[in-house]
């Protein structure tokens, strides 16, 4: 039985080209629009949040979104193919950090997809390596003096 529907072929907002992934975590619907060259959030009735990349974006472009994953304080790992890189950004769409790029341990070319367990452990398919990474999340801690990992 379905319960609900939303979506339809297109490039505006709550429209898709190509959707490859869904992951759905604390309320939030992130899914991969591959040939949009982003990725939409989503409340959990379909209600559209913010959206990560566009066509031709060049600061926290998104080229190829592969596959997607989000922690457990809801930083939303986005694979892309196209640059060899994990981009990581807020539930707001402002990107964090990114990582990857190389053939060396920590590094990985062809980025495939990741998975994100329940301990912020992400696992990576590093295609052209011909290997599985895992990297650890750490929290950032909040001090008096700042923040610290």
């Amino acid at each position: 039985q379905v319960l609900r529907s939303f979506g339809r072929h297109g490039v505006e907002r709550g429209e898709f080209s190509l959707p490859i992934e869904v992951q759905v975590k604390n309320g939030m619907v992130a899914v991969v629009d591959s040939m949009n060259f982003r990725v939409q959030l989503f409340d959990r009735d379909g209600n559209f949040e913010a959206q990560i990349g566009a066509s031709g974006d060049p600061g926290g472009g998104v080229y190829r979104p592969k596959g997607i994953g989000i922690d457990s304080e809801d930083h939303i790992y986005i694979v892309d193919g196209e640059l060899g890189l994990v981009q990581v950004f807020d539930r707001r769409g402002q990107l964090l950090y990114r990582f990857g790029n190389g053939t060396s341990f920590g590094r990985f070319l062809l980025p495939a997809g990741l998975f994100i367990d329940r301990n912020d452990r992400v696992y990576l398919v590093d295609s052209y390596n011909r290997r599985v990474q895992v990297f650890q999340y750490h929290a950032i801690q909040k001090t008096g003096t700042g923040a610290q990992r």
